[in-house]
C-alpha cells in the first residue's frame, strides 16, 4: 500500500499546484475579487477540488498498470515513481483533450469545415493523438523531474502552494473592482429628455434563431411572415459575441453594453462556503463547471442563477419606464426578474421564471407572485397560461394582455424556445452530419424545428395584425447554431459566435433593404432612437439609421445623452427575486438544454 499512498499523495500534490492554483487565479482575476477573504476561499476550495480529482486519476492509472502488467517490485520508491507517469498522461491527456473538443463544431474545424462525420471524428482522432503526444511527453519531463527531486518533492510543491497563497492573498488589491454606489448613483440620475416621434417598437427576442434554418423554409413557402419581413423590411445577420453564451449576450442586447460593463460572465454564479461576495462566475473550458456540480454534492459549491440585481447596467426597459413611457415586458431573460412596477398605468410586466413560479408547490399570493408580475393582479388573468411551453404561454399571454389593454410605446417579447429545439433536434435538421440517423427518429423529429418556426411565423402574423401601422417590429437573436456531435445528446453548440439573425418592418423602416456589419449592440440605441429616447455616447452600438426612411432620419436628429448608467438600480424592484425551490428548478432548466 505504500507505493499506492505515495501515488496518491503526488497526484493530490500536482492537481492542487499545477492546476488548482493556476485556475484558481485565474478565477480571481476574471472575476474581478476584490476581498482577500473571497480570493482564499477560492484558493482553498479550487486546491481541494483540483487535488482530490488528480488523486482519483493517479491512483486508478497506478492501480491499471499494477494490474495489467503485474509489476512487482520490493523498492516501494522505485514502484511509487514508475506508476506516476501512466497518472500524469491520463490527467493530462484527459483535460486537454476536453478542453480542445469541447462541444467543438463543424464550423469550429480550422482545417476546413468536415462534410459528414467521418471527417468530424478524423480531426478529433487527430487531435486527440497530438495532445496524447504532447501529455506523454510533458508527463514523462515531469515524472523525470519529481524523481530527481525525491524526498524534496513534497516541500516544493509545498512552497508552490505557499507562494500561491500569497499571490492570491495579494491579489485584489490590483484586480479587486470597487462596488458600485447605487445610492449615490441613484441621486444624480439624469432626467430623460424625449422627443416625439410618432412611433411604437417591439423588440422579440428570439433566442437562437438561425438564418440557416429560416431561408431554406422560406424557399420552400413555409415562413410567408419571415418572408415578407424580408420583402418589405430590413433584414441581415447579427453578429454577437464570441466564446460566449445567452446569459451574457442578452445582458448586451437589453443594455447595449459590453459584459465587462454589465457584469454578466455566465448564467450563474458558484457560491463558495464562506465568500462574502456574490460568488464567482466560471471560466469556460477550465473544468470548474463541471466540478462545480460534484462540489456543490458535498456543500462546497451553491449555484445562483443571476438575477437584475447582478447586472451593473440598466436595461432598456428601466429606461422606457423613467422616461415616462408605457411598457409591455413579456419575459426579459434573467434580468427581469424581479418584475419592475412600472410607473406607467398602463405599463405591465411578466418577468423571466413566472411560469416556474406557477409551478411550486403550495398556495401562490397575490403578494408572492409581484415578484414576476406587474400589476400582481394580472397573475390570475395570465395563470391559465402558465402550464404550457415557454413560447406557448408567452405568446398567449401577451395577445390576452393586448386585446385587454392599450398597446404600450415599447413592447419587449423574448422566448428561448428556438435555441432549446436546435440544442435537442438539430440531429435530424441536418442528418448527414451525425452518426445513427435512423427512419423512426427522422420520423419522429425531423419536423420538430421546422413546425415550431412555423408556429413563430404565425406568431408574428398575428402580431402585425395586433399592432398599429405606427409600430416598428424588430426581431432579433442573440446567435445562431452549428451542429456538433461533441456534445452529448445535445446536437448543436454556439460557443464560436455564429451570428443571429435581424428583421426590421414597419414605420420608417426601408423595404428590401439588407443590412450587414450590424452586431448585438446596434438593437438597444436603435430601440431608443425610434422612441425618441437619446441614444448614450459610451455605448459601442449605432442606431440603426440605414435602415429608415432618409426623411425620417432628417426630422428626427439623433440626440445623445452622456449615460443612463447613473440611473442605478431602479425603484420597487420587489425582493430579491427567486426563492432557493426556483433556482433549484431554473437550474436543473439549464441543465436539461446542456448549460450545466
Amino acid at each position: 500500500m505504500k507505493p499506492l499512498r505515495s501515488v496518491c499523495l503526488g497526484g493530490f500534490l500536482y492537481g492542487a499546484a499545477f492546476y488548482g492554483m493556476v485556475l484558481s487565479l485565474v478565477h480571481v482575476l476574471y472575476n474581478q475579487l476584490g476581498s482577500t477573504r473571497d480570493a482564499l476561499v477560492t484558493f482553498v476550495v479550487f486546491i481541494l477540488l483540483y487535488g482530490v480529482w488528480a488523486m482519483v486519476f493517479f491512483a486508478g492509472a497506478h492501480v491499471a498498470v499494477r494490474i495489467l502488467s503485474r509489476v512487482r517490485r520490493r523498492d516501494g520508491g522505485e514502484t511509487g515513481r514508475i506508476s506516476l507517469w501512466p497518472g500524469l498522461f491520463v490527467f493530462n491527456s484527459v483535460f486537454w483533450t476536453a478542453f480542445f473538443l469541447y462541444g467543438i463544431t463543424y464550423e469550429e474545424v480550422p482545417i476546413g469545415h468536415p462534410s459528414g462525420p467521418a471527417g468530424m471524428l478524423g480531426y478529433v482522432a487527430l487531435v486527440a493523438l497530438l495532445v496524447a503526444l504532447g501529455s506523454a511527453l510533458v508527463s514523462w519531463l515531469l515524472a523525470r523531474l519529481f524523481a530527481r527531486l525525491g524526498r524534496r518533492l513534497v516541500p516544493v510543491a509545498v512552497s508552490a502552494l505557499l507562494l500561491g497563497l500569497v499571490i492570491h492573498a495579494a491579489a485584489p488589491l490590483y484586480t479587486g473592482r470597487p462596488e458600485v454606489e447605487e445610492e449615490k448613483a441613484a441621486a444624480e440620475a439624469p432626467k430623460i429628455q424625449g422627443a416625439e416621434t410618432g412611433l411604437k417598437v417591439v423588440l422579440v427576442g428570439f433566442d437562437g434563431a438561425d438564418w440557416r434554418v429560416i431561408r431554406p423554409l422560406i424557399d420552400k413557402g413555409q415562413l410567408p411572415t419571415f418572408a415578407g419581413m424580408v420583402r418589405h423590411g430590413a433584414t441581415g445577420p447579427l453578429a454577437t459575441i464570441h466564446d460566449s453564451n445567452s446569459a451574457v449576450i442578452w445582458a448586451s442586447i437589453y443594455s447595449g453594453t459590453e459584459p465587462v460593463r454589465h457584469g454578466i460572465h455566465d448564467f450563474y454564479r458558484v457560491e463558495l462556503p464562506g465568500m462574502a461576495s456574490a460568488g464567482l462566475f466560471p471560466v469556460h473550458r477550465s473544468y470548474f463547471k463541471e466540478l462545480a456540480d460534484l462540489a456543490g454534492k458535498v456543500g462546497l459549491a451553491h449555484q445562483t442563477l443571476v438575477t437584475r440585481f447582478s447586472q451593473r447596467t440598466v436595461p432598456i426597459w428601466e429606461i422606457v419606464d423613467h422616461a415616462g413611457l408605457s411598457l409591455g415586458l413579456v419575459d426579459g431573460y434573467l434580468y427581469s426578474v424581479p418584475a419592475l412596477k412600472p410607473s406607467h398605468p398602463e405599463s405591465f410586466f411578466l418577468s423571466y421564471g413566472l411560469d416556474g413560479f406557477a409551478q411550486l408547490p403550495g398556495g401562490k399570493s397575490l403578494e408572492d407572485a409581484e415578484v414576476f408580475i406587474q400589476p400582481a393582479r394580472l397573475f390570475r388573468q395570465v395563470r391559465p397560461y402558465l402550464d404550457r411551453d415557454d413560447f406557448y404561454w408567452q405568446s398567449a399571454a401577451l395577445f390576452d394582455l393586448l386585446g385587454r389593454y392599450p398597446q404600450p410605446r415599447f413592447l419587449n417579447f423574448y422566448t428561448h424556445e428556438p435555441d432549446s429545439f436546435q440544442h435537442w433536434y438539430w440531429k435530424w435538421l441536418q442528418p448527414e452530419y451525425f452518426l445513427r440517423v435512423t427512419k423512426e427518429g427522422m420520423d419522429e423529429n425531423g419536423d420538430r424545428i421546422p413546425k415550431l418556426h412555423r408556429d413563430f411565423d404565425a406568431f408574428l402574423k398575428r402580431l402585425m395584425a395586433t399592432v398599429g401601422p405606427d409600430t416598428v417590429v424588430i426581431v432579433a437573436s442573440d446567435h445562431g447554431h452549428a451542429p456538433t456531435i461533441l456534445h452529448g445528446n445535445f446536437y448543436s453548440q454556439h460557443r464560436h459566435g455564429p451570428p443571429g439573425i435581424l428583421l426590421m418592418q414597419g414605420g420608417p423602416v426601408r423595404p428590401g433593404v439588407s443590412l450587414q456589419g450590424k452586431d448585438i449592440y446596434d438593437v438597444f440605441p436603435t430601440v431608443l432612437y425610434l422612441l425618441g429616447l437619446p441614444v448614450p455616447k459610451d455605448i459601442p452600438g449605432k442606431p440603426m439609421l440605414d435602415a429608415l426612411d432618409p426623411e425620417f432620419v432628417r426630422r428626427h436628429p439623433l440626440r445623445s445623452i452622456d449615460s443612463y448608467e447613473a440611473l442605478g438600480l431602479a425603484k420597487g424592484l420587489s425582493g430579491a427575486g427567486r426563492g432557493e425551490e426556483l433556482n433549484r428548478q431554473e437550474i436543473e432548466k439549464l441543465k436539461s438544454l446542456g448549460y450545466l
